[in-house]
């Protein structure tokens, strides 16, 4: 049961990737200049306007699955998070590649990174991850 559900987390990694890209309508250049991050953005917001989030940006939200093995999270808005009070309830799934130690599913995070084509899809590469505590 472990495997199978790892491997229908990641499927839906993978599609929300493909969502994702397909809301963009185009992807990062690899000359594009990353912006120093300024404010602190969430989920929803980011994925509504991924085209106008070019660079280096600083997002939060809430952990909703986690694929150690596939070195990939799923974050959702953490104001959704708060007003259903489970992770299943988010209109929007953000995947997010990340090489370090993993957060549990539940977690308040903080990411610094930046939507990657990755594998022929965009996702959010995070090259920072801070977990926060709640109000």
């Amino acid at each position: 049961m472990k495997g199978s559900r790892k491997s229908s987390t990641f499927a839906v990694i993978t599609a929300l990737a493909v969502a994702l890209l397909l809301v963009s309508g185009s992807r990062p250049q690899a000359g594009e200049a990353a912006a120093t991050p300024q404010a602190i953005l969430g989920v929803d917001n980011f994925m509504k306007n991924v085209d106008r989030y070019r660079g280096k940006v600083s997002l939060e939200g809430v952990v909703s699955a986690v694929a150690p093995d596939q070195q990939a999270i799923s974050l959702i808005d953490s104001g959704e998070f708060q007003d259903c009070g489970v992770t299943t309830c988010a209109q929007l799934t953000l995947p997010v590649q990340w090489r370090g130690p993993m957060p549990a599913v539940r977690d308040l995070v903080r990411l610094e990174g930046q939507s990657r084509e990755v594998n022929g899809k965009l996702v959010f590469v995070a090259d920072k991850l801070e977990k926060m505590t709640r109000p």
